[in-house]
């Protein structure tokens, strides 16, 4: 008898060690999915090349019409694949991986500093 009442511990054993693996697994499975819609939700759809340059003609304007803070609140107000990419369409050599937005905004003023005196009229 004590040989069945042990077999019959030992089931119930696993059984609830069964039982706690699948709530682990649900766990585990739960946490997944929800990542997988975070990840879905973190993809950045990006203006066309055409609005990317348009943005950085009115931005240009914009810094030399006397609005100082205009590179600095727009590339603070934009993500670094936007910028990635806002770069790579206004051919603005900046590897915005490497470079803090703080680099950014100084890189992005010294060209449109280089535009304004190549374009400005001799006198």
């Amino acid at each position: 008898m004590e040989t069945v009442d042990h077999i019959r511990k030992n089931i119930e054993q696993i059984e609830k060690l069964l039982s706690e693996v699948k709530a682990d697994l649900e766990t585990l499975d739960k946490k997944r999915v929800s990542e997988l819609k975070k990840s879905a939700e973190k993809i950045e759809k990006l203006p066309s090349e055409e609005k990317l340059r348009l943005e950085y003609e009115n931005l240009y304007q914009m810094s030399i019409g006397g609005n100082a803070n205009a590179i600095e609140e727009f590339i603070k107000s934009k993500t670094k694949t936007y910028l990635k990419a806002f770069c790579k369409a206004n051919n603005l050599p900046i590897d915005t991986t490497k470079v803090s937005k703080d680099g950014i905004i100084k890189e992005v003023t010294q060209w449109m500093a280089q535009r304004k005196a190549i374009t400005k009229k001799a006198t």
